[in-house]
C-alpha cells in the first residue's frame, strides 16, 4: 500500500508538470509532437511502476507492429496499466474512451492532447457512429486507431461480450487488426489502487487482414485469437512455448 501510494504521488506530479508544459506549447506542436510527449510521458509512469511497485512486463510479438501504414488496435481492458503501456508501442494512436475520463484534471488534459475518440457510452448507437466517423478521420491521416473490444475493464478471467466496432471499421477503413491480449489485471486490479509485484505478459498476434472478407468472419477471427491466448496467460506459472510460437510466429 505504501508503494502504491508514492506511485500515485509522482504519477499525479508528473501529470500537473507535464500538462502544464502541454498548455504553454500546445499551440506551435503538430499532432506528432504530441503523440511523443504524451509516449515518453506514459514511458516514465511505466517505468515508475516497475521501479516502486514491481510491476514488470515482457512482450511477445513486437515485430507484428507494423510501422508503414495504420492499423486498428484491438486489446482487451482489465485496469490502468495496458491504458498507459498501448502508447508507448512507437506508432502515432489514439485511444477510444470513454469522455468521463477527460475531465480528469491534468490527466484528462493530457488524454486530450492526443485527440482521443471520447465516447458517450450512455449513448450506444451514436457511440458506434463516432467510433466510425472519427476513427475513419483518424486513419485517413495516418494515426492508428486503439479499440478495447470488450468496452469496459474486467477482472481476469472475464470475458465479456466483444462488440464489432473494431471489426467495422477496419473493414470501411481497410486497414488491418491487430489484436493485442494481457494479464495487467492480475498486478494493476481494476477497481483498486494497490500494485502487485511480479510480469505482466503482453501477447501481440499477426495482423487480421479484413481485405476480400465478411466482418462476421473478421470478428470471429478476432475473438477467437483473443479469448484463446487470453485464457492461456491468465495466471500462469510459465508462459507455454505453444503460446509463444503461436503469438511469435511471422
Amino acid at each position: 500500500m505504501l508503494r502504491s501510494l508514492l506511485y500515485y504521488l509522482i504519477v499525479a506530479l508528473l501529470s500537473i508538470v507535464v500538462s502544464v508544459l502541454f498548455m504553454i506549447t500546445a499551440p506551435i506542436l503538430s499532432q506528432r509532437w504530441r503523440y511523443k510527449i504524451v509516449s515518453n510521458s506514459n514511458c516514465m509512469v511505466i517505468n515508475w511502476m516497475r521501479l516502486v511497485c514491481g510491476v514488470r512486463y515482457e512482450v511477445y510479438g513486437k515485430q507484428h507492429i507494423r510501422r508503414d501504414q495504420p492499423m486498428v488496435l484491438a486489446c482487451n481492458h482489465q485496469g490502468e496499466w495496458e491504458t498507459f503501456f498501448l502508447l508507448t508501442l512507437g506508432i502515432p494512436a489514439c485511444i477510444v474512451l470513454k469522455r468521463e475520463l477527460l475531465m480528469i484534471p491534468f490527466f484528462g488534459w493530457i488524454l486530450a492532447m492526443t485527440q482521443p475518440i471520447a465516447i458517450d457510452r450512455s449513448r450506444k448507437t451514436n457511440a458506434f457512429k463516432q467510433l466510425i466517423i472519427q476513427g475513419l478521420k483518424r486513419l485517413h491521416r495516418g494515426y492508428s486507431v486503439i479499440v478495447f473490444p470488450q468496452g469496459t475493464r474486467l477482472p481476469p478471467g472475464q470475458d465479456g461480450t466483444y462488440s464489432k466496432g473494431a471489426v467495422s471499421l477496419a473493414c470501411k477503413a481497410g486497414v488491418p487488426i491487430l489484436p493485442i491480449v494481457h494479464n495487467s489485471g492480475e498486478l494493476v486490479p481494476p477497481r483498486s489502487w494497490v500494485k502487485h509485484s511480479g510480469t505482466v505478459t503482453v501477447l501481440i498476434g499477426p495482423p487480421i487482414e479484413v481485405t476480400g472478407r465478411s466482418s462476421n468472419d473478421v470478428h470471429e477471427e478476432l475473438v477467437s485469437w483473443m479469448t484463446d491466448h487470453l485464457h492461456s496467460i491468465t495466471s500462469p506459472k510459465y508462459l507455454p512455448t505453444s503460446v509463444q510460437s503461436a503469438c511469435c510466429k511471422d
